[in-house]
């Protein structure tokens, strides 16, 4: 459905192609690009796999009696916001995180172990866990401290199984596998690493003894190598922003803003600067050292690119005046003109409310964050406006005209089909959208919304579902 709008007559810069600036904007909100992307990487045939999969799922709880719990040998590497940020907003029985492939400078990661067997939880509760990292030469060792966090970890297919028990309001009863524990301390890589590995070795004192663990090597990619890597086509392209948070590669932010700079078809459509800075922005804030090595790269750029990299930078709230003072007078000037970004967590401004969810997610998609999917969970206490638009465009006299209504309405519908598509295909969102329905401080208003993701026709207008 394509809500009836007019212009909203109100200038916003847009991107051009020597800089920043000029343009007018239309209200209507349009299918965003990260909503596409979504979509294109849905996973139809799995699901309907899953859904098969659901009674052996069901049927690992049967005869589990007898087995002592036990930590296995194989470690696993992942974010330190895994622990510092996702697991606070999480439910006891979450996801697993991503084993790392690769790490850039200025990355921390956290060892995790895994645990099986009976009262395993309390196992690992009494478990602490040292591990050394050998890198370029250097060694940095991490003495035997108890976990910073325990998680129990769902089987592969749980959230498809979870969605539809809990859409009937029925516990989930699919047991878990395994726990997962996390190392107290994290592993920083330097900000002047260069290319080669690191080896990574563990061990664990257990309630039934000391324990080796097998040894774990990564490779350590420098921002040089990193930044010449460039992107073959738009998949690849949004393939490295979608799943950024699981995976980080900060080193290729900057062939990614080659890749934007040049596409010129992408850069013309709607809300795309402010989606794609907001994407830039807060991956560069997590990350001092790459935004170090972004900003030297940038000040050898000429037009869009490097006024661009400077919007994104200026963003973060990282100081931009070294390039600056690089600049000619005339640039220099043209950057200062450059548009302000809206606050994409202000979502009373729905005329461009499509664009503020956009950047939202593109927030999630970079860092993994709760605060945004919390944000866009709150646009579902907009039913009513969604009901009104319903009966009215279906009446002999529909709205011919944009209201902050009609904004709310399709904020609404875009809301809840973009927050079901990433339930169905992101494992981080799905864990974060059960701990919005269990959570006292989500309205019942909104909790039941959440509940109806897969079933509500409201949220299916957009792709034709």
């Amino acid at each position: 459905m394509r809500v009836p709008v007019q212009e909203a007559g109100r200038p916003r810069e847009s991107a051009g192609e020597d800089g920043l600036s000029g343009g007018v904007i239309l209200a209507a909100i349009m299918q965003p690009r990260w909503s596409l992307a979504v979509a294109r990487f849905a996973r139809s045939l799995g699901l309907f796999i899953l859904a098969w999969l659901a009674v052996p799922l069901l049927a690992q709880s049967v005869d589990h009696q007898n087995r002592p719990a036990k930590i296995e040998k194989q470690l696993l590497l992942f974010p330190d916001s895994v622990v510092q940020e996702q697991w606070p907003h999480m439910l006891n029985l979450v996801n697993p995180p991503q084993n790392l492939k690769l790490l850039n400078p200025g990355e921390c990661i956290r060892v995790g172990i895994v645990a099986t067997g009976d009262d395993r939880d309390n196992f690992l509760g009494k478990t602490q866990l040292a591990f050394r990292v050998e890198s370029a030469g250097h060694t940095d060792s991490h003495d035997l401290a108890p976990l910073a966090g325990i998680k129990q970890v769902k089987p592969e297919g749980g959230d498809f199984v979870t969605a539809v028990w809990g859409a009937a309001n029925i516990r989930n009863p699919i047991p878990a596998p395994a726990s997962l524990g996390a190392s107290a301390d994290s592993w920083c890589v330097p900000a002047d690493a260069q290319d080669g590995t690191a080896t990574i070795d563990a061990e664990v004192e257990t309630p039934g003894g000391r324990q080796k663990l097998s040894r774990t090597k990564i490779q350590i990619e420098s921002f040089e190598a990193g930044s010449k890597r460039a992107f073959k086509n738009e998949d690849e392209s949004e393939s490295f922003l979608m799943n950024y948070h699981g995976q980080p590669h900060p080193a290729r932010f900057f062939p990614e803003l080659q890749f934007y700079a040049a596409d010129t078809r992408w850069r013309s459509q709607t809300g795309a600067l402010e989606t794609t800075a907001a994407a830039f922005s807060a991956a560069l804030k997590g990350n001092p050292a790459e935004a170090d090595d972004f900003m030297a790269r940038i000040a050898a750029q000429t037009g869009f690119t490097r006024a661009f990299g400077l919007l994104v930078l200026l963003d973060a709230g990282y100081n931009i005046d070294p390039v600056l003072k690089t600049m000619s007078e005339e640039d220099r000037k043209m950057f200062a003109k450059h548009p302000i970004l809206p606050d994409p967590f202000d979502l009373t401004h729905v005329e461009d409310i499509g664009t503020r969810l956009d950047m939202l997610w593109s927030i999630f998609t970079s860092t993994g964050q709760f605060a945004p999917v919390q944000k866009i969970a709150t646009a579902l206490a907009w039913r009513p406006d969604w009901d009104d638009l319903d009966r009215a465009r279906k009446s002999a006299n529909p709205p011919k005209e944009w209201t902050p209504a009609i904004g709310r309405a399709v904020g609404y519908g875009a809301a809840g089909w973009a927050l079901g598509s990433f339930q169905r295909t992101d494992p981080l969102a799905a864990d974060y959208i059960e701990f919005l329905i269990a959570s006292p401080d989500t309205p019942e208003t909104v909790k039941t919304e959440l509940k109806g993701l897969q079933t509500n026709p409201a949220f299916k207008w957009q792709d034709g579902r």
